[in-house]
């Protein structure tokens, strides 16, 4: 199996998006998301990557580098919309991907590397674990949202 760890790109859009919108019972704005791409892409901050098995898009995750102003104005990396396809789970294709983003936030001086799991989403929570992340209490405000 070849396992390909890339930046997503436009004709993969919805195959990737679908991971995500499966794995939390979600519909994203498709049309939306076509209109302000290009925007989301050439942003040097935010990176979008996709695992690609065979060829096959199996795995998602959006990767944000912050720029601190305080301490050394180190920047620090957030990790959002992680997801691998069920099917797929249990085969290290999440724990390549983290590699992946480990060696994207060191390569870009980051100082650490932030995520969040839902309270009750023990199994993500454990796979954080293993791999070296500390939990952390965080808070969240929702805007337009009813849920997470």
């Amino acid at each position: 199996m070849d396992l390909l760890i890339e930046k997503l790109k436009k004709e993969d859009l919805k195959e990737a998006i679908n991971i995500y919108d499966t794995n939390h019972n979600l519909k994203t704005n498709y049309e939306k998301l076509m209109n302000v791409y290009e925007d989301i892409y050439n942003n040097n901050a935010c990176n979008n990557i996709v695992a690609k098995l065979d060829g096959e898009i199996v795995g998602l995750a959006t990767i944000i580098i912050n720029y601190d102003i305080v301490e050394e104005l180190k920047p620090f990396l957030t990790v959002w919309n992680f997801g691998i396809k069920k099917e797929y789970r249990r085969q290290k294709i999440g724990t390549k991907m983290f590699e992946y983003i480990y060696q994207f936030a060191k390569n870009n001086n980051c100082d650490f590397i932030a995520l969040i799991a839902e309270s009750n989403n023990t199994v993500a929570q454990s796979f954080y674990e293993k791999l070296g992340y500390t939990k952390a209490l965080g808070y969240v405000k929702l805007i337009d949202k009813k849920s997470w």
